[in-house]
Order: C-alpha cells, then structure tokens, then sequence
C-alpha cells in the first residue's frame, strides 16, 4: 500500500518534533534543568500548564513525556489508513501501558498479533518483532536466573523471534552458554550480565532498535518509516528521562 504523502508529510514535520542527539547531550553534559525544561518549550511539548517548578516534580516531568509519547501515537494514528489503525493500540499496549499481569497474557498478545504483523510482508517489520520478542525473551532468561530454584521444564519463552524458545531451554541456566551462542546469531555485540540487568538489556535493545531505525528511513513509498517515527521518540524519551534523573540525583 502507497504511503508516499504520509512519509513525505512526517519527514516534513521530523525536524521540529525530533530532538537531534547532539543537542541532547549537550544538555546531558550541562546537567542543567532549565536548558532541558526549555527544549520542551522548543519541541512544542505539552508543558504550557507546568512552570519549570512543577517539572522539578518526578511526575509532572514523567507526565509530560508520556503526553508526548502519546501525541506521537495521535500523529501516527492519522497518517495510518483504517486496516492499519491496530498498530497504535497495540504499540500503546506494549510500550506505554503494559498491561500485562503475568506471562501468559504476554504469551497470547503476541500470538494473537503475529499474523497480523507478517500481512505487512516487510523484512524491516518482521525484523522489529524478533527484536522485540529476542529482547523479552532474554529479560525472561535473565529473570529466571535471578530465581533460587528453576525448572528448565518449566519456563516459558514467547516464540516468532530469532532465538528459538527450545533452544533457549536447553541454554538455561547459564548466561555464559547464551552469550556464546549469541556471538554467532544477530546479536554479536550482546554481552549478557545480571547486574545491573535492565539498563544493560535497555541499552542494547536501542542499539539494535537504532539500525532498523536508520533503515526505514530509506523506505519512501510505504509504512515503515510512520511505525518507527515513534521508535525515534521512545528513545528520545528515554534519553531525557535519563537527562533528568541524571540532574536530580547528582
């Protein structure tokens, strides 16, 4: 399906809602809050009802950047055509909600949408899912090492990614085995540890997410680049997140 006017639009307006990474460290560096509190002001962020005060507050700033995350699912929403509408709740489901109280209910949601996802008949898509399902997987693997006592029979892995979830059984317990394992798949630069395990298995997940980032810019006629606008402004938001702890705690 032709999306030209929709990518030609949102490369259009890219510039003024993306902050540019070299500004972002910049004002890393600095570890100032007006400077951050002002690139909301220059990225038309929702902050007209905070003053700099009410955004030295943890959830008035946290508000803001799921407002702004949320925004950017309205704009993808409107660029969509009707039969692909779907992917804004389910992007909102797994990356802003989270609305999962066990495994099982992350096993079905994405069964449930797979199928939906390969009808795209997209390599660049497809390769966002296994990313998407390795990544949880690994946090999975990682969760159960943290256990005192795990039966390999027991566990449970999502399927449709690259790792196969048997052969992550089979790897179970031991990190060193997986790491081995994936220096030879996608994954070379991925070093596994448990500590500290969510800001390790962040930090390669947008290393990986990044590359097919920069690929979709590359598509012009279809849909690709609108899905992973809003994976640029998910790290940009977790850039700034850590931008204002950064500041707040030092």
């Amino acid at each position: 399906m032709n999306y030209s006017f929709q990518v030609a639009y949102l490369n259009a307006i890219r510039q003024k809602k993306l902050i540019p990474e070299y500004i972002l460290e910049d004002v890393f560096v600095k570890k100032n809050f007006s400077s951050l509190f002002s690139l909301f002001k220059e990225y038309n962020f929702k902050v007209a009802n905070f003053s700099d005060n009410d955004l030295l507050d943890a959830y008035n700033f946290e508000l803001v950047i799921k407002n702004e995350l949320e925004d950017t699912l309205v704009l993808i929403n409107s660029l969509l055509y009707s039969q692909h509408i779907w992917l804004v709740d389910w992007i909102k489901s797994y990356f802003i909600e989270k609305k999962f109280s066990n495994i099982e209910e992350l096993i079905l949601f994405f069964e449930n949408s797979y199928i939906n996802f390969k009808k795209f008949n997209s390599k660049l898509i497809e390769d966002l899912i296994n990313l998407i399902v390795d990544f949880e997987n690994i946090k999975l693997f990682l969760s159960y090492s943290l256990k005192a006592e795990v039966s390999a029979s027991n566990l449970k892995f999502l399927k449709f990614g690259r790792i196969d979830d048997i052969l992550l059984k089979k790897l179970f317990p031991s990190l060193e085995s997986l790491s081995s394992y994936l220096s030879y798949t996608y994954y070379p630069k991925l070093k596994l540890t448990i500590q500290p395990m969510k800001e390790n298995i962040n930090y390669y997940f947008n290393y990986y997410l990044k590359e097919l980032i920069w690929q979709s810019k590359f598509y012009y006629f279809t849909i690709e680049p609108i899905i992973f606008y809003f994976f640029e402004k998910l790290i940009e938001s977790q850039k700034l997140k850590e931008i204002y702890y950064d500041i707040k705690f030092s």
